[in-house]
């Protein structure tokens, strides 16, 4: 009590008379106790944007230089989504923190507040779904003596999405009163996807573990989650935070739970890094929650019943001292097991890969005592992938990623991808709702389902010209954002180095926060490409590569070598002449596009 009393008089005697003052509350053990002026800001107090139209410093705008993707993310965030073609994937997905995209404080309010969705999960029988002890994947079939049990359990799941506004045309095998027996069909994977994008559950499409668990808890709580996983991303971006914890594979729950899948808290090795940086992200999370008020389920509900204010002061830990701009920052990305051998035996079948060790991508920043690293997080390498030969054939071909010290000194919001002439027309299409075909728009980008997600950190080689200059040269490698959330831990790339979205942005943001930088904004290039495709002329286009900030100076990045790893080759594999050589040539002979 006498903390907050001091810090209540030295707001008062430290705000200034003046004409002009942006009032903003402080907030305390969830009541307002004073207030500050925005212009002149309390040493001990950090302001935080709450409010509907809040968007990452790495989508910050000036007159001049106007973001064009800030509008879109604002929109996506608050559930606004337009009509027309350019917003079908996002109506389709309809839930985007699985891309770095979190609602609203107004959109997570209205589902505390939405009593009867409440009492409709509240209701359902969840006996056969808690007793469900496997993951079921669509149209998996199962022994007649588990039949009953397994219908009982979709029918939970069914009568769930059903709550939530979710499943329609899943059939009368999920309405709550029908007594057959339901399949996972089609179209509750798609119920179940739009589910688990909503939550933040980084599934295959399934009915695992964490889903199951996520279906069987209140769904006051599930809110509640969200509510934090929103204050986060507005706690990190207001205080220039990104150690999470990952460095020192020390995790904190928030509250006395965690908010988020355990695919964000996976230990990338077993040993935690030297010195590495504690989770002050949550640590400062959970400040920010208790001063709101915001400790539990009805607590968080009864302070939306008036809307918190659109910006809050309030106290949190102190940060490291190396957090004083401009901090000396440096990336690193280790490969882990490098398996360049071919991927297919003789027979053209798949190799069980060797690979153990996965890469991880680690930033580090300067102390006056040495380098700490900050987070520790996975990533992706290259592998053998698709390549098109000419307009029927295919070959695979090994991407690499390149070692050696490289170094970002461009960085780039909403970026969007230009694919090569080599790349397969198969990639480059995607399907509509109504069964047509049309150019994939949205995997070129800017959009949160870009190749290169809503962040790319280009890399560039150093060049030392006959002047005595250095020219940074783009080597088409780049550490970046994406939507394919589930090959961050599991997959491959062409040779970049992937994160999941939302820590990309968080890196964006923080990476500008700390370093010196000068705005260039959009980057006016065009793209074009035609595609003949299912007797089809289908035209690709992307008006610019995204908005750009120069970093000053670059941001050095070391990618290390790794560990070669070799598969154990079948016995039949080894009687036959080898497959061609990593590198630039072709693997067996190529086969026909599908």
């Amino acid at each position: 009590m006498l903390a907050l009393a001091f810090l209540v008089a030295s707001i008062s005697a430290a705000n200034p008379d003046e004409a002009v003052c942006s009032k903003v509350p402080v907030f305390a053990r969830g009541a307002i106790v004073a207030e500050i002026c925005a212009e002149a800001p309390h040493p001990g107090l950090t302001i935080v944007d709450l409010s509907d139209d809040w968007a990452p410093a790495i989508f910050s705008e000036t007159p001049e230089q106007p973001q064009p993707y800030r509008q879109t993310f604002v929109d996506l965030a608050n559930e606004r989504l337009g009509e027309g073609r350019a917003w079908e994937a996002a109506r389709r997905d309809r839930y985007f923190e699985l891309f770095g995209i979190f609602p609203s404080v107004s959109v997570v309010s209205a589902r505390l507040l939405d009593e009867p969705r409440h009492a409709c999960h509240a209701v359902v029988d969840d006996t056969a779904l808690r007793q469900l002890r496997r993951t079921l994947a669509p149209w998996t079939p199962s022994k007649e003596s588990e039949k009953s049990a397994l219908a009982a359990a979709l029918v939970a799941v069914g009568q769930h999405l059903a709550c939530e506004g979710l499943g329609k045309g899943l059939g009368k095998g999920l309405e709550r009163t029908a007594p057959v027996h339901p399949t996972f069909d089609a179209a509750l994977q798609d119920a179940l996807g739009s589910y688990q994008r909503r939550h933040m559950l980084p599934s295959p499409g399934t009915l695992d573990v964490e889903t199951r668990d996520s279906l069987l808890t209140d769904s006051r709580e599930l809110d509640f989650r969200t509510l934090l996983r929103v204050l986060r991303e507005r706690v990190v971006d207001a205080t220039g935070l990104i150690e999470d914890g990952s460095a020192a594979n020390a995790w904190e729950p928030i509250l006395g739970r965690f908010i988020d899948s355990s695919e964000y808290r996976r230990s990338m090795r077993p040993r935690p890094l030297e010195r590495g940086a504690p989770d002050l992200v949550d640590r400062a999370t959970e400040a920010a929650a208790m001063a709101l008020g915001w400790t539990s389920p009805p607590l968080a509900a009864q302070a939306m019943q008036s809307g918190p204010p659109d910006r809050v002061a309030i106290r949190l830990p102190r940060l490291p001292a190396y957090h004083a701009a401009p901090a000396s920052l440096r990336a690193e990305v280790d490969r882990g097991d490098v398996w360049t051998s071919y991927p297919l035996d003789g027979d053209g079948h798949p190799l069980p890969s060797p690979v153990k060790n996965r890469p991880t991508f680690t930033l580090y920043v300067r102390s006056s005592d040495g380098e700490i690293p900050l987070v520790r997080w996975p990533t992706t390498i290259g592998a053998w992938k698709a390549e098109k030969l000419d307009g029927e054939h295919e070959a695979l071909r090994y991407k690499a990623s390149p070692v050696g010290r490289r170094y970002w000194r461009d960085l780039v919001a909403a970026p969007a991808w230009f694919p090569p002439p080599t790349t397969p027309d198969r990639e480059l299409v995607r399907r509509r709702a109504d069964g047509s075909w049309t150019a994939d728009e949205v995997g070129v980008g800017p959009g949160y389902r870009s190749a290169y997600g809503l962040v790319a950190l280009i890399h560039n080689r150093a060049v030392a010209t006959a002047g005595g200059n250095t020219e940074f040269v783009d080597i088409e490698i780049r550490t970046h954002g994406s939507g394919n959330y589930r090959s961050i831990l599991r997959g491959s790339s062409h040779g970049c180095h992937r994160l999941f979205n939302h820590l990309a942005l968080r890196l964006g943001s923080f990476v500008l926060a700390h370093a010196g930088f000068a705005r260039r904004g959009v980057i006016d290039e065009r793209y074009g490409r035609t595609i003949a495709w299912k007797g089809r002329i289908l035209k690709l286009r992307a008006e610019s590569r995204g908005y750009r900030y120069e970093l000053v100076p670059p941001i050095p990045v070391d990618v290390l070598p790794g560990r070669t790893v070799r598969s154990k080759e079948p016995p039949m594999f080894r009687d036959r002449a080898a497959p061609s050589a990593p590198g630039a040539q072709p693997g067996p002979p190529s086969v026909p596009q599908t």
